[in-house]
């Protein structure tokens, strides 16, 4: 993931072991990393760098279930738990204003696109309709771009948060989009989008070159002695 003025990357690693160390460094690949966080069991994937520049939301599977954590980039560096429920949590992403958070739940029983308050997590809006995931947000905030995932389509939801409450307005199909992978088989999102929202760079699976016949010739032997 980027930090907000570009001149950092954080990115999770498995020189260690599976995936735990969490590692900072320039974006520029110049001078050494830096390792933000390790610890002994399950796997770590960064999500998402606050607008100041202060938080990192991360995933942590530590054990059954997926979990939300923020870890703060001054002090003691001590993460904590945003999301901590039953259910899968994954993907957050924080908004351009830093004042809300967009993640995936499976909660419903299948994964959905939900917003919440940060840092006081009060009531979520569910975001996308009938299955969402990898969810980004526009760069002014107005939109929450998310895959369809039982239709294979990019969607985007009209959304104003900047007063007290969430709000959602008319959610509307982009364009068929055929992932490179299943949605949930892979940590990060399989598209990104420009700043001002009409361009997107997309890993998506190609359709297959149609497969060249096979001719069979039986009795083979018989045509070496023509």
């Amino acid at each position: 993931i980027w930090s907000p003025d570009g001149r950092q990357i954080v990115f999770s690693s498995r020189r260690k072991a599976a995936y735990q160390g969490l590692y900072q460094k320039a974006s520029t690949g110049v001078g050494t990393e830096e390792l933000l966080l390790r610890e002994d069991k399950g796997t770590r994937y960064p999500n998402s760098w606050s607008p100041d520049g202060q938080s990192i939301l991360y995933v942590a599977a530590p054990q059954t279930n997926a979990v939300l954590f923020v870890l703060l980039l001054s002090g003691d560096r001590k993460p904590y738990p945003i999301l901590k429920t039953q259910f899968n949590e994954v993907s957050g992403q924080f908004s351009p204003d830093g004042r809300w958070i967009a993640y995936a739940s499976n909660e419903s029983g299948k994964r959905e696109v939900y917003v919440a308050p940060f840092p006081g997590l009060g009531e979520k809006r569910l975001i996308s309709t009938a299955g969402g995931d990898m969810h980004r947000w526009q760069r002014d905030g107005t939109d929450i771009f998310y895959l369809a995932s039982y239709a294979n389509t990019l969607m985007a939801a009209s959304v104003n948060g900047k007063g007290s409450s969430f709000e959602v307005g008319a959610v509307k199909p982009l364009f068929d989009f055929r992932p490179a992978w299943p949605p949930g088989l892979v940590p990060g999102n399989l598209y990104d989008v420009s700043a001002d929202g009409q361009r997107f760079l997309i890993n998506t699976a190609i359709e297959q070159a149609a497969s060249r016949p096979i001719t069979v010739v039986s009795n083979w032997t018989a045509l070496l002695k023509k």
